[in-house]
């Protein structure tokens, strides 16, 4: 949370706090409600006092809990004016020190909300939430992963209450976390804000780019995520991928989308018009669930997963909307290069001001074994940050370790029924999946433009980033899409990944 004081440059004008530091009841629209059957205390003793919890959970009704709610966040008609209610007030500060007189579990969650956005009301919800919960953690990230593990009822209208709190720093967010929240398979509670503002990760639209030989950035073993499509081949570095998490680009008259998920490892690409035959508008939500980026459309407001590429929550996600992947792949500057002599690269010149040095946007996420940001229940048949390849067949969903298959360099094997060849070029240099059928690969030669695979019959097969061709009589297998993550954030997803590897 330490981050917050720099973070809040991006999500709330400083100055203006301190000109609106007024009392919510005093604001025109604010609409708080009166306290439940018992008064909020007047903050008037010394700042480290702390009242006396009764003997017994108090009985509450599910008004009482909705009003102490609003009135804690300074409830407004029109969201643009939550921000006044910071600096929290005594009649905000009092309702939080009733949640924690009453005991009542249902506040539970709202509480560890308050207390992850560090908006100067910490001493109180902290106090609140240990009296509630006859516990003490040191953090709102161990209190999140706390919870995670609990069934902890949630109070009525808890989605739409969330909206409103994240209102606070965006009147955006009410429209991406609201009623249909409740209604989606992902659990409200652990739908967290990121710490920045919607699209306060900037997408890149339609970027420059440049041909290979123009570009003056990129050093021969930088980490790029290469696609083709038709005959044109098209590189996104890491160094800035990472720093925007979303492009949205035409390549060969094709839209696509290419998206990093920093917290949860890797990159995948997607045809940009979803399932239902729309190409919606995407960007970067501000919001992460189990420390996976959410994306949002402009034009619903619903929530996309990064790595299952579906709409999650919202009017799209009740239809079953979703993006198919694209064949995408990881490797170095100087081995795409190699293969894709033509490619043209993102031009350094982005219209953003950042520092795309190498490894600058993925510092914080080096830092720590650790996923950025809390998580559910971890599966640990891998370690949560060790990056897998995965693929999915109709409803089946495999993973190996890419450092297992990136040490193997050629893997003939059945998944879900079908046939693959997974061939790797080494260590950082990328790993492809074909379609196998009817082949066994037993060796490669050669590299760059003049790479051939050997097949266990002594036929030889072209091989490039789409596709094998057979030098003997045409046949084509073509390369097939994977997707590249963290194991925690993978098995997440897809909780019933068969396991390769290992």
């Amino acid at each position: 949370m330490r981050r917050f004081a720099r973070r809040l440059a991006l999500v709330l004008p400083l100055a203006a706090l301190a000109t609106l530091a007024v009392a919510c009841v005093e604001t025109p629209g604010i609409d708080p409600g009166p306290p439940p059957s018992v008064e909020p205390t007047a903050i008037t003793a010394a700042p480290d006092a702390t009242p006396e919890a009764p003997a017994t959970p108090v009985d509450l009704t599910e008004g009482d809990v909705a009003r102490l709610l609003r009135t804690a966040v300074c409830w407004h008609d029109d969201p643009s004016l939550a921000a006044l209610c910071l600096p929290p007030n005594e009649t905000a500060v009092g309702a939080i020190v009733e949640m924690g007189r009453s005991r009542d579990a249902r506040f539970i969650a709202p509480l560890i909300d308050m207390l992850w956005m560090n908006l100067e009301w910490d001493r109180w919800t902290g106090e609140a939430l240990e009296r509630i919960t006859g516990r003490a953690f040191a953090t709102a990230r161990e209190w999140y992963e706390w919870s995670a593990t609990q069934q902890t009822e949630l109070p009525r209208g808890y989605a739409e209450w969330k909206g409103r709190l994240l209102s606070i720093v965006d009147p955006r967010f009410t429209e991406l976390v609201n009623a249909s929240l409740e209604r989606s398979a992902l659990r409200p509670d652990e739908l967290i804000w990121a710490l920045v503002r919607p699209n306060g990760i900037p997408p890149l639209v339609t970027p420059q780019i440049v041909h290979r030989v123009e570009q003056r950035y990129l050093g021969p073993l930088d980490t790029v995520y290469g696609i083709v499509v038709g005959d044109e081949a098209r590189a996104y570095p890491q160094r800035i991928l990472a720093w925007h998490e979303v492009v949205r680009d035409v390549v060969a008259g094709q839209p696509v989308i290419v998206t990093a998920c920093v917290p949860c490892g890797g990159a995948i690409a997607y045809r940009a018009e979803a399932s239902d035959g729309v190409r919606y508008t995407l960007g970067n939500s501000g919001l992460v669930y189990r420390s996976r980026r959410l994306l949002f459309d402009e034009e619903t407001h619903s929530l996309w997963d990064v790595v299952s590429g579906e709409a999650v929550v919202g009017p799209l996600a009740e239809q079953g909307v979703r993006l198919s992947p694209l064949p995408l792949t990881r490797t170095t500057w100087r081995e795409w290069t190699a293969r894709e002599p033509n490619t043209r690269v993102l031009d350094l010149e982005t219209g953003v001001v950042r520092d795309y040095g190498r490894g600058v946007a993925l510092r914080e996420d080096a830092a720590s074994e650790l996923p950025i940001f809390p998580t559910g229940p971890l599966d640990d048949r891998l370690d949560p940050k060790d990056l897998v390849l995965g693929l999915r067949f109709g409803d089946e969903d495999w993973a190996w370790p890419l450092d297992e298959l990136e040490g193997r360099f050629i893997l003939n094997t059945t998944v879900g029924g079908r046939r693959v060849v997974i061939i790797s070029e080494g260590r950082g240099l990328g790993v492809h999946v074909y379609d196998g059928s009817g082949i066994t690969i037993t060796r490669i030669t050669g590299g760059g433009l003049s790479r051939i695979a050997i097949d266990g019959d002594g036929g030889r097969w072209f091989m490039d980033d789409t596709e094998l061709v057979s030098t003997l009589d045409g046949r084509v297998r073509r390369v097939l899409s994977n997707r590249m993550a963290y194991w925690f954030a993978w098995a997440d997803v897809f909780p019933e990944t068969t396991l390769r590897g290992r």
